[in-house]
């Protein structure tokens, strides 16, 4: 987790009204008469979300606690619980991102203020999407070039969020493993030298951003070593 300053960011639409269990998960002592955190605007990314806020120093507020489930948990929980996921301990702070998400996948927020070892019941609850996987891989296809060895090619992929590619091997069937990786967006081939002839391959990629997030999986391609 870690604070950023965001230049501009957008209210998420859909905020969810309902509540939640104010003391759960709680780390300091409840104190209702601490302002609450309503106003909270918000900004998604693949594997991030940034928040923004107006500080409430005037009102004698130390920092916030932020609190939020686990990818997609919320809908279905029995308790509707949260867990504190960051603290800012600035009064004048107005930003934070939550990232290592996980991308295509539904968040529940909510902030609560802090000042000195007492908090505020939880605010308004956010529920928030991460961006959907990046397009897959095109024009990816492949030819056994000598006895053991197939070579790949595939189109460059359009987003420049990408910063390598990730090549995925099956022998005979068997369960999918790492083979190699491309380090370059612009590099668009991957050899082979481990090809045993007899064998059946089959190869897929994806392609993985600066931040953590892919791409949906290539097509399979399917090689017959000779």
């Amino acid at each position: 987790m870690k604070k950023l300053t965001l230049s501009s960011l957008t209210v998420i639409s859909g905020l969810l009204l309902t509540g939640c269990n104010p003391n759960s998960m709680m780390s300091h002592t409840l104190d209702p008469n601490l302002p609450r955190v309503q106003d909270v605007k918000a900004i998604a990314d693949s594997t991030s979300i940034g928040f923004e806020w107006q500080p409430l120093y005037k009102q004698g507020v130390e920092g916030m606690n932020i609190y939020r489930t686990e990818a997609n948990s919320y809908s279905s929980s029995t308790t509707k619980q949260l867990t504190k996921v960051g603290t800012v301990s600035n009064p004048f702070a107005s930003h934070y991102v939550d990232t290592g998400l996980k991308q295509n996948s539904t968040y529940t927020y909510t902030f609560t203020t802090i000042r000195g070892g007492y908090e505020s019941p939880h605010g308004k609850v956010i529920e928030l999407k991460t961006l959907a996987p990046m397009s897959a891989v095109t024009f990816f296809q492949g030819a056994q070039r000598a006895k053991n060895t197939v070579k790949l090619i595939w189109r460059p992929h359009p987003d420049k969020r990408v910063k390598r590619y990730r090549i995925e091997r099956s022998m005979n069937g068997q369960n999918w493993k790492i083979v190699g990786s491309v380090e370059n967006r612009m590099m668009v081939e991957y050899i082979d030298s481990y090809v045993a002839p007899g064998s059946r391959y089959q190869y897929r990629i994806m392609a993985i951003g600066y931040d953590g997030s892919f791409s949906n999986l290539s097509n399979v391609l399917t090689i017959d070593a000779r």
